[in-house]
């Protein structure tokens, strides 16, 4: 390898690069000594080109290289009157380009380029155009203020560490078919979006920050792929991420501070998200719109103005493992035919709701925890809830609320601290709840025609009336066990029906079952210890209860007033600390194979102001005193005996 010097000094014999690449043989070193080389220059061999270290060497003209050839530039600087054409391949180091005379300053077209240590300045359009199947490498380089793109790639590939990428439109463009690696970089303060990937081609990057830009920091669409790994993504006036009909891939990355949502997913869009965070933003953490799906794992979503997570047109998003806490709105927002669920995860500390689910949403939540929001954990309208699994405590709202047709199923979760109902129901709703326990607040409130199906559960210690049903609500309870209540236990209004089945129901401080206008079947249960009456039924309400063992309460143990009915069948009704029966006000009572004992108190059966009471095959003990008091034109029959006033 020979080298070729040359300088602008009138005592060189070579004062051109033009004249030093004549005389060049293949891979000879051209070295030149500082100045100006006003010169346009095609390459026609394989040469290396060398300014002099610490002094300044200028090439102003346009530059061209061919097929076939490659050209190593170093320590030189650029001002391109044209774009510097490769068709073959150039290697810049420590170069420094100033495209202030033409739109674009470096333009691959099927060529292959390498940049380290360089800076690239101010160009009309773009720093960089790699078109074609053209490929670069670019290493440890500066590019600023370069017009509308500072690399803007289609069908060709670009691998970029440790950059800066500053003061332009865009940061890179990619447009089709275009494939970018990317490491380290610093890309921040662009006008518009900072990444742009379309139309098929695949953004990968570890470990850059993009940030400050006035756009989105991120926009993809039509079938692109973006890969991040070990990514902040910041303070954006759009979105961050936009993805459009296009596939995102985040993990171990930071989404932080955006003016408007973190990311956005939209018509069929995709993403995965695995050990990220996700906060501080002004609308939503994430929006996932127009059938799009979203998988998130391991990861934080916190502090946004708005909704945490928002599913919406049809969509399908999945939670595992990740903390939804401190949204200003609803944590997950569910809606429009989307289908949401969750597993090990946490939401908390919310300032309003934790889940809103409506519009034939539907969510499954599994194993997961929801406290300590200032509003409901989970309302559902006209959607779709399971909960299997899960603890939801200490909410200033209701656990759950269901309103208009809503659909809930319960497993084996736990509800406590709550201080509004911890299951509520309002308006055509279904709630089915299975192998769970309620304490510590008030159980459930379920009314307007709604449904509700409770089977070996657990409801204690409520504040107020433990199960309340109002309003044509139908209402069954399945080998449960209510008690300790401070209120009621069951209480059933306005046209509503309650079946109890396989039950214990103990301990109340008020009626253990009040009736008002409605209607109750009660089976092989245990109704013991009351404070108060065992049950009454009253205003037009009818019982029938069978096999049904009633005991130990403090006021008549069945109190029927008000034009109700009661039918007892193979009952026994012991230990009370007054009547065990009392029928007033044109109501009436039939028993029959029932057993009625008391040991306290005078009169077991009492019939008063036009009230009837039949007993058939019927034991009737009292141990104190008379068995039957009537008055007022009441009567109680006992087998053939009738006793008046």
């Amino acid at each position: 390898m020979a080298i070729i010097k040359v300088s602008t000094s009138i005592f060189s014999a070579i004062r051109t690069i033009e004249r030093a690449l004549a005389k060049a043989k293949l891979d000879d070193e051209i070295q030149l000594a500082s100045g100006l080389y006003k010169e346009s220059i095609q390459f026609e061999k394989t040469v290396s080109v060398v300014g002099r270290n610490g002094e300044e060497t200028i090439i102003e003209g346009l530059l061209i290289i061919p097929k076939n050839v490659t050209v190593t530039f170093e320590q030189i600087t650029f001002i391109p009157t044209a774009q510097i054409y490769v068709e073959g391949k150039a290697v810049f180091k420590d170069c420094h380009f100033q495209g202030k005379k033409t739109s674009a300053i470096l333009s691959l077209n099927k060529g292959k380029a390498e940049l380290e240590d360089c800076i690239l300045m101010n160009a009309t359009d773009v720093g960089i155009a790699i078109f074609n199947e053209s490929s670069a490498t670019i290493k440890n380089c500066l590019l600023e203020s370069n017009g509308k793109s500072q690399i803007l790639l289609e069908s060709s590939h670009l691998s970029i560490d440790n950059c800066e990428l500053t003061q332009a439109t865009h940061g890179i463009w990619l447009k089709k078919d275009a494939t970018v690696h990317s490491h380290n970089n610093y890309i921040h303060h662009h006008s518009g979006t900072q990444m742009i990937v379309q139309e098929n081609s695949t953004w990968i990057d570890t470990t850059s920050i993009i940030e400050h830009g006035e756009g989105n920091g991120i926009y993809a669409s039509k079938h692109a792929n973006v890969e991040l790994s070990s990514t902040t993504i910041q303070h954006h006036k759009l979105p961050q991420i936009w993805m459009q009909e296009s596939n995102l891939s985040l993990s171990n990355s930071t989404v932080k501070h955006g003016n408007e949502s973190g990311i956005m997913l939209r018509e069929y869009a995709t993403a995965e998200i695995e050990h990220c965070t996700i906060a501080n933003h002004r609308i939503a953490n994430i929006q996932t719109t127009l059938e799009s799906r979203l998988n998130i794992t391991s990861s934080q979503l916190y502090s946004c103005d708005g909704v945490g997570v928002q599913v919406r047109e049809k969509s399908i998003a999945n939670f595992n493992d990740t903390t939804f806490s401190a949204h200003v709105l609803s944590q997950l927002f569910v809606t429009e035919q989307s289908i949401t669920s969750l597993k090990n995860c946490t939401f908390k500390e919310g300032k309003q709701v934790g889940i809103l689910i409506e519009k034939q949403g539907n969510c499954t939540i599994v194993e997961s925890t929801l406290k300590h929001h200032e509003n409901t954990a989970i309302t559902v309208i006209d959607g779709e809830l399971l909960v299997i699994g899960c603890e939801i405590t200490d909410n200033e709202g209701n656990g759950i609320l269901a309103v208009t047709k809503a659909t809930v199923t319960i497993e084996n979760s736990c509800f406590y601290g709550n201080e509004m109902p911890h299951i509520a129901g309002k308006s055509e709703v279904n709630i089915q709840l299975h192998q769970s326990e309620l304490y510590d607040g008030k159980g459930l409130y379920v009314l307007d025609q709604s449904q509700l199906t409770v089977i070996d559960c657990k409801i204690y210690d409520g504040d107020g009336v433990q199960v309340e049903i109002s309003d044509q609500t139908k209402a069954k309870f399945d080998n449960c066990i209510i008690s300790g209540g401070k209120t009621n236990g069951l209480k059933a209004y306005r046209d509503s029906s309650l079946l109890i089945l396989n039950c214990q129901i103990l301990k109340h401080a008020m009626p253990q079952i009040v009736l008002n206008d409605s209607s109750l079947i009660m089976k092989d249960t245990e109704l013991l210890e009351g404070e108060r009456n065992g049950l009454i039924v009253e205003n037009n309400s009818e019982a029938f209860i069978q096999d049904t063992f009633i005991s130990k309460h403090a006021f008549p143990q069945i109190w029927i007033d008000l034009e109700s009915n009661v039918e007892l069948k193979s009952a026994q009704i012991t230990e009370g600390e007054e009547s065990d029966i009392y029928v007033q006000n044109k109501s009436t009572l039939h028993a029959s194979n029932c057993i009625i004992r008391n040991d306290k108190f005078q009169f077991n059966v009492q019939a008063v102001n036009h009230s009837s009471i039949t007993l058939e095959e019927t034991i009737v003990d009292n141990y104190v005193g008379e068995k039957f008091y009537s008055e007022n034109n009441s009567t109680i029959t006992n087998l053939l005996d009738e006793v008046n006033d």
